[in-house]
């Protein structure tokens, strides 16, 4: 999963997981029945492996579901939920989404809204993740990231801790961002400048000046790994989790969290209401709140738990310890949606056309 796009381009294709077993009925002389289904719409590459190693094979075979993985980039996923949604039943049960396109999903009338007793986990979500009615009955946060200031050590002694120190001339042409990540870069500066993610205009102030120290986009995330090694940047605006993957992958970049506060990325389920098997959702959506699933994707993509109970050891612990004090800082979905449009475009004429 691509954090920076809400997902990440991939050939529409299709990956079986689970088991194709059927449940036998409690008595032997009656006839074996289906068991029962979920049809999950996810990512592919680790996101897809991990689900599979953390929830559907350990958690959701055992009890008789079987789970087919249907993966694709999230803007297709989305825009058949959307085409599908006057149709009695649907194609997926479970539908991963980034949280903005989950709000779009729940605005427009596309999710179920979960009857909590069959989702016992809930109770554990962190309150910081608990964002206006749609989360988390309608968009189930699965994990979260906070936005950092990523730093190479080799070459930075002193990390800064402020957006405001990007504007410094030791910067200068140091600074990069992943291009697709507009709108986050917009609300991060604009947090960091005026202490409220819509001050939009704040924002844009700012991103000029950043610009004109010499600010460099780059069109993937994983192309920014290459610009830390050869020395072509020294600080990126990213999410905390990309930090953690690329350490453990052997590069010893860092992540310092902006005093000013972090933008949260949260990445979700959520179940269409014409989801064609309801009671293997509900049994999904419990599932992934399970605290040895999301310890499992804490500790293999480096994203924070989204529940209380899901407690952290060790290496991974310390990797992910927020400093005292840290401000996480959600998104407002709604003027976040109205004006999206207008940043993009904004962000296309000001920063991406140099």
């Amino acid at each position: 999963m691509d954090e920076t796009k809400n997902g990440m381009p991939l050939s529409r294709r299709s990956m079986l997981a689970g088991t194709g077993a059927l449940a036998l009925a409690p008595l032997g002389g009656q006839a074996a029945t289906a068991a029962e289904r979920c049809i999950v719409g996810t990512w592919g590459g680790d996101y897809a492996r991990l689900l599979r190693e953390n929830i559907d094979t350990p958690l959701l075979v055992p009890t008789g579901v079987e789970v087919t993985q249907s993966v694709s980039d999230e803007a297709p996923r989305l825009a058949q939920m959307f085409a599908k949604r006057m149709l009695p039943r649907g194609t997926l049960d479970i539908a991963c989404l980034g949280s903005f396109n989950g709000y779009r999903a729940a605005s427009s009338g596309l999710l179920e809204t979960l009857d909590t007793t069959k989702v016992p986990n809930l109770k554990y979500v962190a309150p910081d993740l608990r964002s206006g009615s749609f989360m988390p009955d309608q968009f189930v946060p699965h994990i979260y990231s906070p936005q950092v200031l990523a730093y190479n050590p080799n070459t930075v002694k002193t990390p800064p801790t402020t957006w405001a120190e990007l504007l410094e001339p030791r910067w200068k042409g140091k600074v990069g961002v992943q291009a697709a990540t507009a709108v986050w870069v917009i609300m991060g500066a604009a947090q960091a400048t005026a202490g409220n993610p819509n001050a939009f205009d704040s924002a844009k102030e700012y991103l000029l000046k950043l610009n004109a120290n010499g600010l460099r986009l780059y069109a993937e995330t994983d192309a920014i790994a290459p610009a830390f090694k050869s020395g072509e940047i020294d600080v990126a605006v990213i999410w905390l989790a990309r930090t953690i993957m690329w350490r453990n992958a052997g590069f010893p970049v860092r992540g310092s969290f902006p005093k000013e506060g972090a933008i949260a990325y949260v990445s979700g389920m959520v179940m269409p209401k014409n989801a064609p098997d309801k009671d293997g959702a509900y049994k999904y959506m419990n599932a992934l709140l399970d605290p040895s699933a999301q310890r499992g994707f804490a500790a293999h993509m480096g994203y924070l738990p989204t529940v209380s109970n899901a407690l952290l050891t060790g290496k991974v612990a310390d990797d992910l310890a927020l400093p005292a004090g840290a401000k996480l800082v959600q998104p407002d979905y709604p003027m976040i949606a109205k004006e999206s449009p207008a940043l993009n475009d904004w962000w296309l004429k000001n920063i991406a056309r140099k």
